[in-house]
């Protein structure tokens, strides 16, 4: 890969078109900035890396990279060993998973574990199971469709449950079926009736199959499931009369992560924490993805570069900046994050196990998905400006040239600045909005838009540099938005613009097979009302989630070009 595609002419040009002065300079050239932004993004986000698993070989060649950043700054190692501070996740692996076929005509034996062809379902409980089997076509129970496999039935209880994948009128997007057809609704309905086992068959081409994971998630479901696909040949014929034998054999494995921390010892009594997490989704072994792969497909690489390679490049970046500068009322903790992807894994450890005294932090500046800001909206987001009075005072008093704030009050979201809100300590987050790419193979380097991503820096710098002087920050709990406390009974499948500032939800994307793709929702429409429902603010769009029933035939109210359109939709 050319790390250095774009002439350094075409990055001052960029630099000049989007407004370059700012309260104060920094201390290093913007084009020698924005050179090893590049470099540091497109090595992170390369295919070598293999999407910088937590635990994987992708993520000990980022952290190496990292320590040697930090290393050639003279920033000093504050982890439990040097810069390195380690913490475990427990997964469970998928050993062994077998199947057997006993028909008229002999057996089918499925003995070995083929991604492409057998292999037991990430939700699949281990262990071994006999029986007869008894076949229920696609498994669909929705007579108000017109549609009931199991009405013929008497009773699956104790028998393994075999269903064929999709449903039939799979050639149709926008079919009504779909939103009962999936696997998780399936499965879940043929354990209800009391099925001891299950076994989904593919006999389309045309249908998209899921994944097979050999590392799983528990919580398993409460009975084995076996997936063939097309490629295994089978179909509804061979199982009459059959019996089956299932053996699926699992276990307990340990993922190693690894937290990268540096330190800019001032001896001073306070210090700020800059933070952005460099791990992402490797080949969606442990899941995330938003990425639909086709049959047969082989799992591609997530490079994961605005997500979060941008956020970890800014992260050295600023680290040689607040070297160079004369701000030194404050020591300086670097904190580079794995295990977000999992769950804020690293950022939960680090304050369960500090290597300072978390009395001594002032506040907490996180940087996530910084690298994509939008040329036309020319707007990012900062999140938790209510977790301290004197943010008000302050964040807008930082000049932004004609790139618009959105200010955010809650201290909680997806991402590291929240494990910091929770123990009480002031924070920021930085984000320049969700697109199209997010958790998909498609998140290069090549789409990032480095000029926003200085403007990023310079505004975090600026920031320190007005807060140095300053005593220390009062905290503020906030108000949790209702993505943190609600449970969600339904999803639409929609990707929220969270820069829209109007009233409504922005549709920034949707997820084909989802009940909004469905319906005909489309990118650039506001969603203003749902159900009953109206939709004024992400916190109703949420509440609203929470209160509707799966399998709910209603309307959506919806503002496209200007106009109002209503459109049915099956939640």
């Amino acid at each position: 890969m050319n790390y250095f595609s774009k002439s350094l002419s075409v990055i001052s040009l960029l630099i000049l078109g989007f407004g370059s002065s700012h309260a104060q300079n920094l201390p290093k050239a913007e084009t020698d900035v924005l050179k090893s932004l590049e470099h540091n993004i497109s090595y992170l986000a390369d295919d070598h890396l293999e999407g910088r698993l937590m635990g994987s070989r992708g993520e000990k060649i980022a952290y190496e990279f990292i320590v040697e950043n930090f290393q050639s700054l003279n920033i000093l190692p504050k982890g439990d060993d040097g810069y390195l501070q380690r913490f475990y996740l427990q997964k469970i692996v998928c050993k062994k998973g077998e199947l057997i076929i006993e028909n008229k005509q002999g057996k089918l034996n499925f003995l070995q574990i083929n991604p492409s062809r057998n292999f037991p379902l990430s939700m699949s409980k281990p262990g071994k199971e006999e029986g007869k089997c008894i076949w229920v076509g696609y498994g669909i129970e929705a007579p108000d469709l017109g549609v009931n496999d199991y009405a013929n039935i008497k009773s699956v209880k104790g028998k393994i449950v075999v269903m064929r994948l999709g449903h039939p009128d799979f050639n149709n997007p926008h079919a009504k079926l779909a939103t009962v057809s999936d696997l998780e609704t399936k499965i879940t309905n043929a354990i209800q009736k009391g099925a001891s086992g299950i076994i989904i068959i593919n006999t389309h081409d045309e249908i998209i199959e899921p994944d097979f994971k050999p590392i799983v998630k528990a919580p398993f479901k409460s009975v084995p499931i076996y997936f063939l696909g097309k490629a295994a040949s089978v179909d509804s014929s061979q199982f009459v009369n059959a019996k089956i034998s299932l053996n699926i054999d699992t276990a307990g494995i340990k993922l190693e992560g690894h937290n990268v921390i540096g330190y800019i010892n001032h001896k001073a009594p306070q210090t700020v924490v800059i933070g952005a997490h460099y791990d992402h989704l490797g080949y969606n072994e442990l899941g995330g993805s938003t990425y639909r792969k086709q049959q047969n497909e082989k799992p591609q690489i997530h490079n994961g570069a605005d997500d979060n390679a941008s956020g970890t490049a800014a992260l050295i970046e600023l680290a040689e900046l607040l070297q160079k500068s004369p701000y030194r009322s404050h020591n300086y903790l670097f904190i580079a994050f794995s295990g977000e992807e999992q769950g804020l894994l690293g950022s939960h450890y680090f304050v369960d196990h500090p290597t300072i005294p978390l009395s001594q932090i002032n506040y907490m500046i996180n940087m996530d998905m910084v690298g994509r800001l939008d040329t036309i909206k020319k707007s990012f987001s900062i999140s938790g400006s209510g977790t301290s009075p004197r943010w008000d005072s302050i964040l807008p008093n930082i000049n932004t040239n004609d790139i618009k704030v959105k200010y955010d009050p809650s201290g909680t979201g997806a991402s590291d600045h929240t494990s910091f809100y929770n123990v009480g300590i002031p924070v920021l987050h930085f984000f320049t909005g969700n697109h199209a790419d997010y958790h998909k193979p498609s998140d290069d380097w090549e789409l990032i838009h480095l000029p926003g991503t200085l403007q990023i820096i310079k505004y975090i710098y600026t920031l320190v540099g007005k807060l140095d002087k300053q005593s220390k920050l009062a905290f503020t709990k906030t108000k949790e938005s209702m993505a943190s406390t609600t449970t969600f009974k339904v999803t639409l499948g929609i990707m929220p613009d969270y820069l829209f500032e109007g009233k409504g939800v922005k549709v920034d994307g949707t997820t084909e097979g989802k009940p909004a793709a469905i319906a005909g929702i489309k990118r650039g429409d506001v969603i203003i009302k749902l159900h009953q429902f109206t939709i004024q603010s992400m916190d109703d769009y949420m509440e609203t989630l929470g209160k509707l029933e799966k399998g709910l035939q209603t309307k959506v109210l919806i503002i496209r070009a200007g106009k109002e359109l209503e459109l049915d939709i099956t939640l």
